[in-house]
C-alpha cells in the first residue's frame, strides 16, 4: 500500500516544492526497501525508523522534520488524485485564515463491500460519511466545514496551528497497549471549534482509501467499536481536567454509556450520531448494531477501570500535550 501512496505523490507536478516523510513506526516488513526504491523519483524524500509504537510517532517526529509551513498527514493506505499538491498550495496561499484542510476520502475496495455497510453511512448536507472507515464525500464543491470532518488519513494544516494547539492525542497503540491509546485528532479539532478556526473541504484534495478485505468483516467493526470505546472513555477523563479537551462528536455513538457523559457532550453526539441508526432497519442489522454497542461499552470500561487503578495510565492521560511521545513501558 506505501507503494501506491508514494507513486501518487511521484506524479503530482509540484513535486520539487514538497517534501515527502515516511517514518517507519517500527514495522518489520519491507517498507525501507520501498522507501529506497522511491529516492531517484521524490526529490526531497526522508525516511526514518523508530519503533515507538502508536500513531504519534509518525505524526509528532513528522512534524519535527518537517521544515515547511503547510503539513499534509497521510496515512500508508491512500492514493492521492493528480492535483493533490496543487490545489493544497493554492489552498493555503490565497486563504490567510484557513487553518485545516481535506477532501473526499473515497473508498477503494479490494472486493465488493458487504450489503450491510450501506447502514454505516450517514448523510451530512448534501454528501455523506462513514467515519467507521474514514471515508468521507461532501461533493465536488469547495465548502467550509467544521474541523470534524478533517479526517486523519487526510489531514492537513497550519504547522503553527498545529504546534499552538498543542498537537495531537495518542492513536493507533497497539491491542496489547490499548490502556494508552487516546482520541487521536479529536481534542485538536475540537479546540479548533471552540477557537472558531476555519476548515475548508475541497474535492481536490481527493485521496482513495485503500480498504483490504478484512476491514469488511462485522469482526472488524466490533474491534472498531470497542477501540472508540477506550478513546470515548480518554476523552471524558481528560475533560475533567482540561476544559478545552470537551468530548468530541466521533463514529460511533456510546449508546450504553450516554448517560454517564455531561449535558453539553450528549448534544454532541445526538447531532453527529448517524440518523440511519435512529431510523427502521432490519432486525439483523438491529442486532448488529446491539452488538457493536456492547463493544464500545467494554472497551469503555476497560479504559475506565485502567485510568483509575493504573498510576501510569492516568498520568499518561491526563499529560498537557504528548510532543514527548514515548510511552511509559518497559
Amino acid at each position: 500500500m506505501l507503494s501506491c501512496t508514494l507513486t501518487s505523490l511521484y506524479k503530482q507536478s509540484e513535486l520539487n516544492e514538497i517534501e515527502v516523510i515516511v517514518i517507519d513506526n517500527g514495522s518489520s516488513d519491507n517498507t525501507l526497501q520501498i522507501v529506497e526504491g522511491f529516492k531517484d523519483k521524490i526529490p526531497n524524500l526522508k525516511y526514518e525508523f523508530n519503533d515507538m509504537p502508536g500513531l504519534l510517532t509518525g505524526r509528532h517526529r513528522g512534524v519535527e522534520l518537517a521544515s515547511a509551513e503547510i503539513l499534509c498527514f497521510l496515512d500508508d493506505d491512500v492514493i492521492l488524485n493528480a492535483y493533490y499538491i496543487n490545489t493544497l498550495k493554492n489552498l493555503f496561499d490565497e486563504n490567510e485564515d484557513l487553518h485545516f484542510a481535506t477532501g473526499p476520502c473515497l473508498p477503494d475496495f479490494e472486493k465488493a463491500p458487504p450489503y450491510w455497510l450501506a447502514y454505516f453511512w450517514d448523510k451530512f448536507n448534501d454528501g455523506k460519511f462513514c467515519f467507521w472507515l474514514s471515508l468521507l464525500d461532501l461533493g465536488n464543491k469547495p465548502i467550509k466545514i467544521s474541523p470534524i470532518f478533517v479526517c486523519g488519513l487526510n489531514f492537513c494544516c497550519r504547522k503553527a496551528t498545529l504546534i499552538r494547539l498543542e498537537g495531537f492525542h495518542p492513536d493507533c497503540i497497539p491491542a496489547s497497549l490499548q490502556q494508552f491509546q487516546g482520541d487521536g485528532e479529536t481534542a485538536l479539532t475540537q479546540k479548533a471549534i471552540a477557537q472558531n478556526l476555519e476548515a475548508f473541504y475541497h474535492p481536490g484534495l481527493l485521496v482513495k482509501h485503500i480498504i483490504p478485505n478484512e476491514r469488511l468483516t462485522f469482526e472488524y467493526f466490533k474491534k472498531r467499536a470497542y477501540y472508540q470505546g477506550v478513546c470515548n472513555s480518554f476523552s471524558i477523563s481528560r475533560a475533567s481536567v482540561y476544559k478545552d479537551n470537551a468530548l468530541a462528536p466521533t463514529a460511533i455513538k456510546p449508546l450504553s454509556l450516554i448517560k454517564r457523559i455531561n449535558n453539553k457532550a450528549q448534544r454532541i453526539y445526538f447531532k453527529f450520531w448517524p440518523k440511519n441508526q435512529q431510523s427502521e432497519k432490519p432486525e439483523e442489522i438491529k442486532r448488529m448494531f446491539e452488538e457493536l454497542a456492547e463493544s464500545e461499552k467494554q472497551g469503555f470500561m476497560f479504559h475506565q477501570n485502567a485510568f483509575n487503578t493504573d498510576p501510569n495510565v492516568k498520568n499518561w492521560v491526563l499529560k498537557k500535550n504528548y510532543w514527548n511521545y514515548t510511552l511509559p513501558i518497559q
